[in-house]
């Protein structure tokens, strides 16, 4: 081995500034233009499902066809698995189509499917087959962004749906469907670019739940949704709750000091609301955790592995709804 890098790697010539040499900030990664009109319209196709099953689970905290619905969520990474082998636009099509042919023939029936049309809603978690979609098109440097992007929209969704399933119950199928065909933009955006779909086998699923980040972030988020959800009256302050929570995380996150402050923080709001009897505070901590799982990924998970930790965070608090209804 030489005794000397090459010139190229350690120069030893003279400087050619005397200015002291500093590397530059850190860039956020931004996408092209098509890239975000693409990360944009998954965000929606994620986030319209979850707001057709929480406005539902708002509507309905309590009634034991959650536990159904909570189970078809939690089939994210099987969906994912299918869209290797099927067409994805395919596969995403028929996942909404079953929710909203159960809403139509409860409507049709005057209320009396409505145990189906509940559970239905939560067969469409595209959360992972979209995340899938977006490793498989976007490169790594730009990457990071569209999952923020798909991270975003499944909290707002979440938060919308829990807000006015909570204070108009009597809404809630028409909202849910409304939902449903808006995140429909989406599907034909599933299509691949004629190269091998991919996605993630359970092995990893199981190695990212067991780093650090995956079990406290997925901890938290069930012990939020427990606490918080249960037998309330609808109201305003049940649909203004869950959003002032998601609003004053957002506002915090800049000044926390570690990825899991935020989602520690939801879970006390929410067991404040429980221990005083205040729904309102409580879903104010649920709020809170629908912000808290896209910032804790972001800050504290790996390049590889955000969208796992992702995806197990949002199974954990749909299983805290699920617990919630079982107690």
């Amino acid at each position: 081995m030489p005794e000397k890098l090459p010139e190229e790697f350690a120069p030893t010539g003279p400087k050619l500034s005397k200015l002291p040499v500093r590397p530059p900030p850190p860039l956020r990664p931004a996408l092209f233009p098509d890239e975000a009109r693409f990360a944009l319209r998954l965000a929606l196709l994620a986030g319209g499902t979850e707001l057709a099953a929480w406005a539902w689970i708002g509507a309905t905290a309590g009634r034991r066809a959650v536990v159904a619905l909570a189970a078809l969520r939690l089939l994210r990474p099987l969906w994912a698995w299918a869209g290797t082998r099927l067409s994805r636009p395919a596969l995403a099509f028929a996942l909404l189509f079953v929710p909203l042919l159960a809403i139509g023939a409860n409507l049709a029936t005057f209320g009396a499917l409505t145990a189906v049309a509940l559970v239905a809603a939560g067969l469409p978690a595209l959360g992972d087959l979209c995340a899938s979609c977006i490793a498989d098109k976007i490169t790594i440097e730009r990457r990071a962004s569209a999952f923020a992007w798909l991270d975003m929209g499944q909290g707002l969704g979440g938060a919308a749906g829990l807000a006015l399933g909570a204070a108009f119950a009597g809404w809630t199928q028409l909202a849910a469907a409304a939902a449903l065909l808006v995140a429909s933009v989406g599907v034909m955006d599933l299509r691949d670019r004629g190269t091998p779909r991919s996605t993630w086998p359970l092995a990893v699923y199981l190695r990212v739940l067991r780093s650090p980040l995956g079990w406290q972030l997925a901890l938290s988020a069930a012990l939020t949704s427990t606490l918080a959800l249960g037998r309330r009256e609808a109201g305003w302050m049940s649909l203004l709750a869950p959003l002032l929570g998601m609003a004053v995380a957002a506002r915090a996150e800049s000044r926390a000091p570690n990825a899991m402050t935020l989602p520690r923080f939801a879970v006390l709001i929410a067991l404040a609301g429980r221990l005083l009897h205040s729904p309102p505070l409580a879903l104010v901590g649920l709020g809170a955790m629908f912000s808290a799982i896209p910032a804790a990924t972001a800050r504290g998970a790996g390049e590889m592995e955000r969208p796992l930790a992702s995806s197990l965070a949002w199974s954990a608090l749909i299983a805290g709804a699920a617990l919630s209804a079982m107690i």
